[in-house]
């Protein structure tokens, strides 16, 4: 039976190998991927001194890798983890294996697919050597602590569904002791902060981060742990909590083999809803996400007529997914760029307000301004192309003007600035959000057909540059004339405007035709 899936996984090895040889295109997109890491590289040279405190990047790696965590196991509550595709529900479930190999199996796919969901912490090595003094070798580890943290998130996420799915009850309960016992700790770590001699400060957080009350917190500190001792050479460290997460996992993976044997069940629904997602994909068909109990309440627009019927059907819809201008993961990317400005406050505004913008294009990527592009209404209204693609982003532009001024009156205060300039990040930041749906039509219209997901995210990319283009050119050239770096953000705000209602008109003619998307 082993043997069997052996021969499974070595079989799709060399069938993966054989694509590559096959379709030379995907050899380019590997050299591709390589190069623009080699860029990375190369742009991050110097001697290596630690512009900053490097006790800081374990604590900042254990904090997103915690909040990965508790992201996954939260969704693994409702759905379960997604360790099996449908078609190993067809080929190996039936299949006289036993349950306890098929699971392992699934495990170890699972984990190299982890591993590769880190690669993108790869182009990351430019700021983190310059300002952390980190090699290759740290950068390596913090992408394989990456995968380790969302690899342990989907088996618990799994064991955590296996174990309360038939009973809300003990659903609550297991969410309150996962949640309550994380919250603990990262509360306890903030106390040990705010009860130091100066309060709490930068420093203070740091140093209780750096310390066993942090290092104990299940998976973040874990993880935080072993960067560390990697990092100050303490291997003893290193060693010790690598065993101790080794064996919480090998702990919650016999809890699922054990508990029940036949968990095919459990893995049924996760896997038909994933299968169902990518057919969608392939097809041009993405699905809106709404609560599995929506109440209705009032039916009808209650207003629109013509283009702007779509604005109030996109305000209907946020009410009954029960949304109100922002949605829970852009709530998680303000608090992620609201974290990065406390670690980052004596450096200035100009790295919290990149760090703002790149947070913001994976939120505007799952805005429903690209998904309503891909249904039927919009190209039926018998209304100007112009007009509905202006109708269609009115609720992602109040959207982006709520995120904005949650995300920089903190941060600005944070970073002690000025009413000005806060006013000038907030204006800055919003107008990326027209940057960034212009950006979208503008990949769709000129480059729909391209299947591949990273050249369309390299033509994402440069599309993105083209039209920011202006605005960064005259941000930087005011910068250099000496001017107020308020009104070097003010006008990159204001020439992002016109840039993509430019290249959305220009892209307009892509509601005439359906099949130009």
């Amino acid at each position: 039976m082993k043997s069997a899936l052996v021969y499974l996984l070595m079989t799709r090895l060399k069938a993966q190998l054989k694509e590559l040889v096959r379709k030379p295109a995907r050899i380019v997109y590997l050299v591709l991927v390589v190069a623009l890491f080699a860029v990375a590289l190369l742009g991050g040279g110097g001697d290596g001194g630690a512009a900053r405190d490097a006790r800081e990047l374990p604590a900042l790696a254990g904090a997103f890798y915690g909040l990965m965590f508790v992201i996954l196991v939260g969704a693994g509550f409702k759905n379960g983890a997604s360790m099996f595709t449908l078609a190993d529900v067809n080929l190996i479930f039936p299949a006289p294996i036993r349950a306890r190999a098929a699971l392992y199996y699934g495990l170890f796919r699972q984990f190299g697919a982890s591993l590769l969901l880190g690669l993108f912490l790869l182009f990351q090595y430019g700021w983190l050597h310059s300002l952390y003094g980190v090699g290759v070798g740290v950068l390596i580890l913090i992408v394989a602590l990456y995968g380790v943290s969302v690899f342990l998130a989907q088996v618990v996420a799994m064991a955590a569904y296996s174990l309360t799915s038939m009973s809300p009850r003990r659903r609550t309960l297991a969410k309150g002791l996962v949640y309550g016992v994380l919250g603990a700790f990262a509360a306890a770590v903030v106390a040990r902060a705010a009860l130091a001699p100066g309060g709490l400060t930068l420093a203070s957080l740091v140093d209780a981060a750096d310390s066993p009350l942090f290092h104990l917190m299940p998976v973040a500190g874990w993880t935080a742990a072993i960067l560390s001792g990697a990092m100050t050479g303490d291997f003893a460290m290193l060693g010790a909590y690598a065993a101790l997460t080794a064996a919480f996992l090998a702990a919650v993976v016999v809890l699922i083999a054990r508990y029940d044997h036949d968990y095919y069940e459990d893995v049924l629904r996760t896997a038909e809803i994933s299968h169902s997602a990518i057919t969608a994909q392939k097809e041009g068909r993405v699905a809106d996400s709404a609560p599995a109990n929506v109440k209705v309440g009032k039916v009808g627009l209650g207003g629109g007529w013509g283009a702007s019927a779509v604005y109030f059907k996109h305000r209907l819809e946020d009410r009954r997914a029960r949304r109100y201008l922002l949605s829970p993961t852009s709530l998680v990317f303000a608090a992620i760029v609201i974290g990065f400005a406390f670690f980052m406050r004596e450096n200035g505004a100009l790295p919290v307000f990149l760090m703002a913008v790149y947070m913001q294009m994976f939120a505007e990527a799952l805005s429903r301004f690209g998904r309503e592009l891909t249904k039927p209404y919009i190209y039926l209204i018998p209304e100007s192309s112009f007009a509905k693609l202006l109708a269609a982003l009115r609720q992602s532009v109040a959207g982006g003007l709520a995120e904005s001024v949650v995300v920089f009156v903190p941060a600005g205060l944070i970073l002690g600035l000025d009413a000005g300039m806060i006013a000038a990040l907030v204006f800055a930041r919003w107008s990326f959000t027209l940057v960034y749906n212009a950006d979208t039509v503008a990949e769709m219209r000129l480059f729909g057909g391209v299947s591949s997901k990273f050249l369309t995210m390299v033509f994402y990319l440069l599309l993105m540059l083209l039209i920011a283009l202006p605005g960064m050119a005259a941000a930087i050239a005011l910068g250099a004339l000496g001017y107020a770096e308020a009104l070097c953000y003010a006008a990159l705000g204001l020439l992002n405007i016109p840039m993509s209602l430019l290249a959305l008109f220009l892209c307009r003619d892509m509601l005439q035709c359906a099949e130009l998307n």
